[in-house]
């Protein structure tokens, strides 16, 4: 099997990364791009070719231009080229139905992944186009499961879902430099600091995992009643900390959301 990217930004980068992690061949994977191929095929020993040719030789293709190109390319590249051709879209908002409308006898697959595929840690939200194969679905879930774990979702939770799950390693890392901070504030060196707040964040999130506990459990479970814990937590409260993540969802959501208006 062979693998092509039509994109060679910070995603294609994570999922190809991802991918090499999991076994799959370097002589396999093909990447095209007018700027950012070259140097990813040399970091990576990928193979950088031009759209034809991706096009041509491989078996899966993923679209990870930037979403208002999506026009543009297929009038380059012509459309035709695109016929029976397995496409998976990380294109962010871009709808199956407009994909479908450019994209009219391709096989679509439109995903959501985040750039934990780096590390085989993606949570990617998957929705299947019409007229695919069981062995499209196969090959589909196989190639997504390598960088990380999927989940089948309708479209109408795509807005929902990028936010949090495609945001959200952002959220987070703002949340673990503010741990951090808080650390050097009290005196702590910074790479000590850092790595406090990043033992922390990954010994809750295990603790949740494999517990079974809700958040709400864990928090009840460390914050005892009268504790210097459930000073922190109220004082979290009181700045709306709830809130204010909820905020930033919503935030990240509006832009999606119009398109299913």
């Amino acid at each position: 099997m062979k693998y092509g990217f039509l994109g060679a930004g910070n995603l294609s980068s994570a999922i190809i990364m991802g991918l090499l992690k999991a076994g799959f061949r370097s002589e396999d994977i093909f990447v095209s791009s007018p700027h950012s191929a070259a140097l990813l095929s040399k970091r990576l020993a990928i193979n950088n070719v031009d759209e034809d040719r991706l096009l041509a030789d491989c078996d899966l293709i993923v679209l990870a231009f930037l979403p208002e190109q999506l026009d543009s390319i297929v009038q380059q590249v012509g459309s035709e080229k695109f016929a029976n051709k397995l496409i998976v879209s990380v294109l962010g908002s871009t709808s199956l139905k407009e994909l479908t409308e450019f994209l009219p006898t391709a096989k679509i697959v439109r995903v959501l992944p985040n750039v934990n595929a780096e590390f085989n840690n993606s949570l990617t939200s998957v929705a299947f186009g019409q007229n695919l194969s069981n062995e499209d679905l196969k090959l589909t879930k196989n190639f997504l499961q390598a960088f990380g774990t999927i989940i089948e979702l309708a479209e109408r939770d795509f807005p929902a879902f990028s936010a949090i799950a495609g945001s959200g390693p952002a959220f987070v890392a703002l949340f673990i430099k503010a741990l951090q901070e808080a650390g050097i504030k009290q005196g702590i060196d910074s790479k000590e600091s850092l790595q406090i707040a990043l033992h922390t964040i990954k010994g809750s999130t295990e603790n949740i995992l494999q517990s079974g506990k809700t958040a709400d459990q864990l928090v009840k479970k460390v914050a005892s009643p009268g504790g210097s814990t459930a000073d922190g937590v109220e004082s979290l409260e009181e700045n709306h900390f709830i809130e204010t993540v909820n905020n930033a969802i919503l935030a990240t959501i509006n832009h999606g959301r119009k398109k299913f208006q």
